[in-house]
C-alpha cells in the first residue's frame, strides 16, 4: 500500500473534487500513514415503503426506466442532521469524488471510533477498480439501541490504496467491461444492470417488455408515483410471456386491472365504515346491560381490538391507481400527433 509520502506525491492523479466551496480537500488533515481520511456527503437515500415486501432478483421490469422507486432522495440543508433509529438502514455516500489511477487499486474502510458507537458504515464491494470515478457508496445502519445524529462532512472512512505491479490492460469503464457504475454517484443499486443476472433471467423465460414500450408507459404512468409504477411492475410480471401484444393493450388490461381494485377497496371501505357503527351502538348498549358477562367483553374486545385499528386504517391510507381516464386521453393524443402510427393490436417483440 501506499505510505503517507507516495499519496502526497501522486495526488494531482486521484483528482479530488468537492463541490462545497467551504469544506475543500484538506491534504495536511486527511491524508494520514498510509490511508486517506474521506467524509459523509449531505446526499442520502430514504427506503420506501414497499407494498410487496420484497425485491425479486429474478424480474427487474421497469427498473431501468425507474431505477430509484424504492428510494427517496435527501440533501441535507447547512446545520440540517439525519437521524438513524435502531435497526435501520440509510444510503449515503463519499463526499470526496475522486479517480483511481490505471496502476492502482483501493479499498475504502470504516472508521473504528463510529463501530464503536454502534454505528455501522458498511461499504458493500468496498474494493475500487483501476479507471473507476465518482462518489463510493455507504451503507449506514444503527446496530445500537438508541437513534443516532449524523450530519454531513464527518470524516466517516478511509482510502487505502494499493500500487498494481503494472497499468490494468482494461481500466473500469471501458466499453466491453459494461462498467455500471463509472461517475457513480453513490446512489443505490443498478443491480440488473450486469449482464451475467440478465442472462440468467432470461433463461428463467420471465416476461420482458421492449426499452421503447417501457418509455411509453411510463412516461403515462409516471415514475414519481411508486404505487402506480410498483403495480405494474407487478402486472407485466405475472403475465405469460407473450401475452402482451403492445404498448395500448398492455396499458388498457392494467387500467382496467386497477379499476376493479379501486371499486374492490371503495367497498371494502364502506363495508367497515358502516359495520362498525353498529357495532360501537352495541358496545354502548351493553353498558345499559348488567351483569357483566363475557358477552359483553366480547363484543367490546371486538369493537375496540378489530374494528378500530382497520377503520382507522383505511380512513387514512392515501392509495394511488391509474386512472383509466389518463389512459385514454393519452391515446387519443398519440393518435393526433401521429395518424400514421400502427395498428396498437400489432405485436411486438423484444
Amino acid at each position: 500500500m501506499l505510505s503517507d509520502r507516495e499519496i502526497k506525491q501522486r495526488l494531482d492523479d486521484f483528482r479530488f473534487e468537492c463541490d462545497n466551496l467551504t469544506e475543500p480537500f484538506r491534504p495536511e488533515e486527511q491524508i494520514q500513514p498510509s490511508s486517506i481520511d474521506l467524509r459523509l456527503d449531505a446526499t442520502f437515500w430514504l427506503p420506501r415503503k414497499s407494498r410487496t415486501g420484497s425485491i425479486d432478483l429474478r424480474r427487474s421490469v421497469l427498473l431501468e426506466l425507474s431505477p430509484r422507486r424504492y428510494w427517496k432522495q435527501r440533501t441535507l440543508s447547512e446545520g440540517e442532521a439525519i437521524t438513524l433509529q435502531p435497526g435501520k438502514l440509510v444510503l449515503g455516500r463519499v463526499y470526496e469524488k475522486f479517480t483511481m489511477p490505471r496502476d492502482c487499486a483501493g479499498n475504502l474502510e470504516p472508521r473504528s471510533s463510529f463501530a464503536r458507537m454502534g454505528l455501522g458504515v458498511q461499504i458493500g464491494g468496498n474494493f475500487v477498480n483501476p479507471g473507476w470515478r465518482g462518489h463510493m457508496p455507504l451503507q449506514l445502519v444503527n446496530y445500537g439501541n438508541t437513534s443516532v445524529r449524523i450530519f454531513p462532512y464527518i470524516p466517516i472512512c478511509q482510502l487505502l490504496i494499493q500500487q498494481l505491479s503494472s497499468e490494468a490492460e482494461r481500466p473500469y469503464g471501458e466499453r466491453e467491461l459494461q462498467s455500471k457504475y463509472m461517475d457513480d454517484d453513490g446512489g443505490p443499486s443498478y443491480w440488473w444492470r450486469d449482464k451475467r443476472i440478465r442472462r440468467l433471467q432470461e433463461k428463467q423465460n420471465f416476461t420482458r417488455l421492449p426499452s421503447t414500450v417501457q418509455e411509453l408507459i411510463l412516461s403515462v404512468i409516471g415514475a414519481e408515483e411508486p404505487d402506480i409504477v410498483e403495480d405494474f411492475d407487478k402486472f407485466v410480471s405475472n403475465q405469460r410471456v407473450g401475452s402482451l401484444e403492445s404498448a395500448s393493450a398492455t396499458l388498457e388490461l392494467f387500467s382496467e386491472r386497477q379499476e376493479n381494485l379501486r371499486k374492490s377497496a371503495q367497498r371494502l371501505r364502506g363495508m367497515v365504515l358502516a359495520l362498525f357503527p353498529i357495532l360501537a351502538g352495541g358496545s354502548i348498549g351493553a353498558l345499559f346491560l348488567p351483569p357483566f358477562g363475557w358477552p359483553h367483553y366480547m363484543i367490546w374486545g371486538v369493537t375496540v381490538l378489530s374494528f378500530v385499528p382497520f377503520w382507522l386504517k383505511l380512513a387514512s391510507t392515501k392509495r394511488q391507481y391509474f386512472d383509466k381516464s389518463r389512459y385514454q386521453n393519452w391515446e387519443a393524443s398519440r393518435s393526433q400527433s401521429n395518424p400514421q402510427l400502427e395498428a396498437p393490436e400489432k405485436r411486438f417483440q423484444e
